[in-house]
């Protein structure tokens, strides 16, 4: 994909142990408003869920995202200490489409996985941090270890001493701390206090006052032990335990050259730790580098093309090689001026190269038939070079100028997809420009070097392959007679011709709605995406078996090449329920299947677990981590709740329409809850507040980390807790004891109760308000069909009052992106009509060639139509393009025409003759564009697919706009000449008829007079 610097930022912090709506309202809503006052904010949104609050900052186009990012760091500042004291700093992420982070799986079969996270983390995580271009690396999966301090409620009690007191005697013991300097004689001595815990047994050995001024030994009061972490994910690779670590680049780096890097690292890591096995789970760079590679091979087939097509025209080995080797002196300075503008080889970039190549030797073409006509004129080469380029050089340029009008409202568009679009745009108008410069520098200076009289023509007849040349020509010959007699049938039947090209496009009108419009097209990159999501509160033990069996039955899949999964929690949830499991596929070539056929043999196979919600997916859509739903509805109100109960209503309504599958809302299931009610007429006479609850209920429950361990130079948390056999049940919370100001154990129950309730798994929020997201697959209907289905079943369903909803994710880009480019379109046409305008100085003519457009257009939807490809963003950057392309022709038959009257023919004589003189050319230029374009056409490699709509609608677009141009645009030329004469006669009648009346009335004045 190409760099796109997205003008997006994001605040996240964490809050733990608060549910959706304390983060919501504690955390969520002070961000928003105080993030709301910075400049040149488009949109505010958060999500709010368990332990976690993030806001997204959507800028306007054109923003500096790294300023904005350092002014919300500052405004971060000011509203972090009106955040409660348990949340965490927020901290600042930019958003980079091209930050997908690269994957890796390791294992190792004699080595668990607390000494496998170990040595990753002391030998490998450093390695690779030192990579240039790498910003961070991560690790999931690992056993961590911790001191475990397990309190025995009754002896604490006994000994008159609560939690927080243990708590505070362990962060005050365990430090080393700075006491001044001290003069020592002629030295200055450093005084520090030396505090740190060095073993297991400082812990259990440390002293702890009592209200009575006895000491008693921590391990009289707890169970000191070094233990695992309580797990919260697990990590399997083809079935066997790992551990998972994510690379994430830079957001200035290139993805190609960090992941060589990488693999060249990966690489030295396994010679150094034989027992080590890494796996590149991930790695978007090999992709790319494939599309790139396959991309190159169809520009350099699109050339190969062009040059056999020019070789049977031009029949000359020495004129069609001068213009073969315009094509790449046509690249390497298209290549320059995008690393001068710093435009890089992309996917989308090297489509434009792919694209234009087909269009790169037409000004050479004309040029070097200019060139020709003087040099068979008896003209030296020298000066037929010198001459023939200069008579056309103004014919080039402007004709030129009207395809590059096109990309220029393309270029300017903003966001996402014109990111894309400028890439595309500029790319082609490089090429353009640079084929201009060629067609005027590099071929006269060939033709003045190469072309010479001595040498002796071949006669094609002793060249027995090549003996079809002869053939060809008479098929060519044969061509233009039957199109003279063609043109002169139309000439003679103009209304006929006119109806029948009318009925054809009215016809083909018909083809717009069937062709279906999506965003992108979809790209088989063969990777698989399974989540498995069971009911909310299942805990990871049992996840972890329906993982494990998910695994088992995807053993089955000939084509996997890598399985790795990731059990449990996730970013937005605790996700101690759910799964995500991945699967690599092997190489397109060597698999009979696509990746979407996998996933539907992958569905049947999963399809009788019990109890588990399981979603397959491919990763195939061209705008990577963008990726999204074929649907997807916001549906937006003021209160949570109300959306809520809308969207447990809208979820099933929409599951009946026909088409649509997979329909899910972003709330999903509700969490259990249990709330702790507190009496406060009670819990004041102990002295108990609320926050003392909460803290012996967060330690009794979770922990509470009191300080950090050192050994060997790792840091291990000090976490104090209850005993887990004690508080397994909701019950065994009302024996909790709580600490009043007296200094007395009070159970929990005497001043609280508990009761269960329900809340929402997250809660979201744009621009202040609250809203609910509906994400649906559209199957075999195209995203514009589904929208529609989606329309007509919202009209029908009433929603609460204060509540409306809106498209989003990829349905909101494609519509947004299709307005722009409609837009564009109209600009586009304005400019060629211009630039025709002031070519031939005229009004009338250019309003002729145009007529050629419409017809283009819908020919392309029809070729999309025939072909089975829907209306995708490329597809309309194609719909543009052909605007500027399909008038060249026009331009070509029209300025001859005008040419042939001036020299004194009549209208009919003139266009019968300019037809089958400029057909040879005309289909010279159209036919290496044309073909140029069949092989990204027709293209099943990866990365391939992303631009087979666009050539499909020009091929077929130019093709039909070719034909209109050489029969129904000499049919209007004609109508309006004849208008014109029709017009200028009577024009001239009523003057002639004027002057004879007042001659008239003159010689009646004179007669008088002499009367």
């Amino acid at each position: 994909m190409p760099d796109m610097d997205l003008p997006i930022a994001v605040a996240a912090t964490t809050y733990v142990g608060a549910s959706p709506e304390e983060v919501e309202n504690l955390i969520s809503k002070p961000l928003e408003e105080g993030l709301g006052s910075i400049a040149n904010v488009d949109t505010i949104t958060s999500v709010s869920a368990a332990n976690m609050s993030m806001v997204v900052l959507q800028f306007v186009d054109g923003t500096d995202i790294d300023m904005a990012a350092v002014d919300m760091r500052d405004k971060l500042d000011q509203i972090e200490s009106t955040l409660p004291d348990g949340a965490n700093e927020p901290m600042v992420i930019k958003m980079d489409i091209n930050a997908i982070p690269i994957m890796l799986g390791v294992k190792a079969e004699n080595m668990d996985l607390n000494a496998l996270n170990e040595m990753l983390d002391e030998n490998v995580v450093n390695r690779l941090e030192r990579i240039e271009g790498v910003a961070s690396v991560d690790l999931t999966g690992g056993i961590e270890r911790e001191i475990r301090v397990t309190i025995d409620p009754a002896k604490l009690a006994g000994y008159g001493l609560t939690t927080n007191t243990i708590s505070g005697i362990l962060a005050a013991e365990n430090m080393n701390l700075p006491s001044g300097d001290l003069a020592q004689g002629d030295t200055t001595v450093s005084i520090r206090t030396i505090g740190e815990f060095k073993s297991l047994q400082d812990i259990q050995n440390l002293p702890i006052p009592t209200a009575t001024g006895a000491v008693v030994h921590l391990s009289d009061v707890a169970r000191v032990e070094e233990v695992e972490a309580d797990r919260s994910s697990f990590m399997y690779m083809n079935g066997e335990r790992g551990i998972l670590i994510s690379v994430d680049k830079q957001s200035t780096a290139n993805l190609v050259k960090v992941s060589d890097a990488l693999k060249a690292e990966i690489e030295d890591l396994q010679e150094d730790f034989p027992e080590l096995e890494i796996y590149m789970l991930t790695d978007t760079a090999e992709y790319i580098e494939l599309s790139l590679s396959n991309i190159t091979e169809t520009a350099f087939l699109a050339a190969v093309i062009a040059f056999f097509v020019l070789f049977l025209f031009l029949k000359n080995a020495i004129t069609a090689g001068i213009i073969a080797v315009s094509i790449p002196t046509s690249i390497m300075a298209t290549f320059g001026l995008m690393y001068v503008t710093g435009i890089n080889m992309n996917m989308i970039s090297m489509g434009g190269v792919a694209i234009g190549i087909g269009m790169l030797v037409d000004n050479s073409v004309v040029v070097l038939d200019s060139i020709y006509q003087y040099y068979e004129r008896g003209y030296s080469a020298t000066e037929a070079a010198e001459i023939g380029a200069r008579e056309v050089s103004m014919a080039i340029t402007a004709s030129t100028l009207t395809t590059v009008a096109v990309f220029v409202p393309l270029a300017m568009q903003g966001g996402t997809t014109g990111a894309m679009m400028q890439n595309l745009s500029f790319t082609i108008v490089y090429a353009l420009v640079a084929s201009v410069v060629v067609a005027l520098t590099f071929v006269p200076m060939a033709c003045g070097l190469l072309l010479k009289r001595e040498v002796k023509t071949f006669s094609w007849k002793n060249v027995r392959f090549l003996s079809f040349l002869d053939h060809w020509d008479a098929a060519i010959d044969m061509l233009s007679r039957k199109y003279e007699l063609v043109l002169k049938w139309a000439l003679s039947h103009r209304k006929k011709t006119v109806i029948t090209v009318v009925v054809v496009f009215i016809l083909s009108l018909f083809s717009v709605p069937l062709a279906g419009i999506d965003f992108m097209a979809t790209m088989d990159q063969g990777s698989a995406s399974i989540t498995v999501e069971l009911p909310n509160g299942t805990e990871l033990d049992t996840t972890e078996e329906t993982a494990l069996e998910v695994l088992y039955r995807l053993e089955q899949i000939p084509e996997a090449e890598m399985i790795y999964a990731s059990v449990g929690s996730g970013m937005m949830s605790a996700g101690t329920n759910s799964a995500s499991i991945s699967m690599n596929l092997v190489d397109k070539d060597d698999r009979d299947r696509s990746t979407e056929e996998v996933c539907k043999e992958v569905e049947k196979l999963l399809a009788d677990i019990p109890g588990a919600e399981i979603t397959v997916s491919s990763s195939n859509s061209a705008m990577g981590s963008m990726a999204s739903a074929d649907v997807t509805m916001n549906v937006y109100g003021y209160d949570s709740k109300t959306l809520v109960a809308v969207e447990k209503e809208l979820v099933p309504y929409l599951e009946e329409i026909p088409g649509l599958s997979k329909v899910e809302g972003s709330t999903g299931d509700t969490v259990p809850e249990a709330m702790i009610t507190i009496d406060r007429g009670k819990a004041s006479q102990y002295g108990i507040t609320t926050a003392s609850v909460a803290g012996a209920l967060n330690t009794a429950i979770s922990g509470s980390t009191a300080t950090e361990y050192k050994v060997d130079g790792t840091e291990i948390d000090v976490v104090l807790r209850y005993d887990t056999e004690q508080v397994n049940y909701l019950t065994d919370l009302k024996d909790l004891t709580v600490t009043s100001a007296m200094g007395t154990q009070v159970p929990l129950g005497n001043f609280a109760t508990i009761s269960m309730g329900e809340t929402a798994t997250t809660i979201m929020r744009e621009n202040q308000k609250n809203y609910i997201t509906i994400n649906a697959d559209a199957g075999d209907l195209s995203g514009g069909e589904a929208q529609e289905l989606v329309e007509d079943a919202m009209a029908e369903f009433e929603l609460p009052d204060g509540c409306y909803y809106e498209f989003g994710g990829m349905t909101e880009m494609m519509n947004e992106s299709f307005q722009k480019l409609g837009l564009a379109m109209v600009v586009a046409v304005l400019l060629v009509y211009m630039i025709m305008a002031s070519q031939f100085e005229s009004l009338r003519y250019p309003f002729i060639v145009m007529f050629s457009m419409p017809l283009a257009i819908t020919g392309a939807i029809l070729g999309l139509l025939i072909t089975g490809n829907t209306i995708t963003m490329p597809a309309m950057m194609g719909f543009v393009m052909l605007v500027g392309m399909v008038v060249n022709n026009g331009i070509v038959l029209v300025d001859y025409t005008n040419q042939l009257m001036d020299r004194g023919m009549n209208c009919y004589d003139a266009l019968t003759s300019a037809g089958p003189r400029r057909l040879r050319p005309i289909l010279m230029t159209t036919l290496t564009t044309v073909l140029g374009m069949v092989p990204m056409a027709l293209a099943t490699s990866e990365g391939s697919e992303m631009m087979q709509a666009l050539a499909i609608g020009v091929i077929f677009g130019l093709t039909l706009s070719t034909v209109v141009t050489l029969v129904f645009i000499p049919v209007l030329y004609m109508w309006m000449n004849e208008r014109r004469r029709k017009a200028n006669a009577k024009r001239t009648a009523k003057r002639i008829a004027k002057n004879a009346k007042l001659h008239a009335e003159e010689l009646a004045q004179e007669r008088a007079a002499k009367a």
